[in-house]
């Protein structure tokens, strides 16, 4: 009997003694937490907002410029990028090639200002990726920047786009720089807008104002793209390039 006593004794005691090992690392965690917390929180995260407005204006011919307002708030100094990087491509309907048809733009005329003053711009282009910024070390605070720039090739018929069923017309691609509202206007009127979120189907999207077409940016999900459909002639489009290598 006293031999079992001591048995479940000795069990009891290798018990508490791991139970307190337990509570001491448990305690040893909440300490280091607490200490990474007090940390973290003397160092917080920069970005307190971040908002942007692209205006876009459509000509004739299926080209555009795009002038985006940036605005940003930062919560301590730290070095932040005005722009952003964009795919060149814009996925057309499936046809019988092996792979699908792409309509490949071109970005040019790149402008951007931080707080007023002109920036240098950098213009990098990786594979399919066009990037479009500027860096620079700023305050704790709010900043403004503007980026503007233009887009050629990114306009095929309806009749080689996702509408060519229902009417003729140009359809006109666009991928925001940045996430934002978009604003389009067009020197020809506008049918229809949609939103792309998985090419090739889309979605009717935004709404009109008077002469102008309103897209939120919660309709601007990940990397969508805008597809605009205009009342134009064909024959006036700058000559785009289809790629179906890649």
């Amino acid at each position: 009997m006293s031999s079992r006593l001591h048995r479940i004794d000795s069990h009891w005691g290798r018990a508490a003694g791991a139970g307190a090992c337990v509570l001491a690392v448990v305690a040893g965690a909440l300490f280091i937490e607490s200490i990474v917390a007090d940390d973290v929180s003397a160092v917080p995260n920069p970005y307190m907002g971040r908002e942007a407005t692209h205006t876009v204006s459509i000509e004739s011919d299926g080209s555009y410029d795009v002038h985006i307002d940036q605005t940003m708030e930062l919560a301590r100094g730290f070095e932040f990028s005005f722009g952003g990087m964009v795919h060149d491509g814009f996925r057309l309907p499936d046809t019988e090639s092996v792979l699908p048809p792409y309509l490949r733009a071109q970005y040019s005329d790149p402008a951007i200002t931080m707080d007023g003053q002109s920036a240098e711009v950098s213009v990098e282009h990786t594979v399919h990726a066009v990037d479009i910024s500027a860096r620079h070390d700023f305050t704790e605070g709010e900043h403004e920047g503007t980026v503007d720039y233009r887009v050629t090739g990114a306009a095929v018929g309806a009749e080689h786009g996702p509408t060519a069923a229902e009417e003729d017309g140009v359809t006109v691609y666009l991928r925001p720089l940045v996430p934002g509202d978009v604003i389009v206007t067009s020197a020809e009127p506008i049918m229809m807008v949609e939103c792309e979120k998985w090419a090739p189907d889309a979605e009717p999207c935004g709404h009109k104002s008077g002469d102008a077409w309103l897209i939120g940016n919660d309709e601007l999900e990940g990397d969508a793209v805008v597809r605009i459909t205009l009342d134009a002639d064909e024959a006036e489009l700058i000559e785009p390039e289809i790629d179906s290598t890649k």
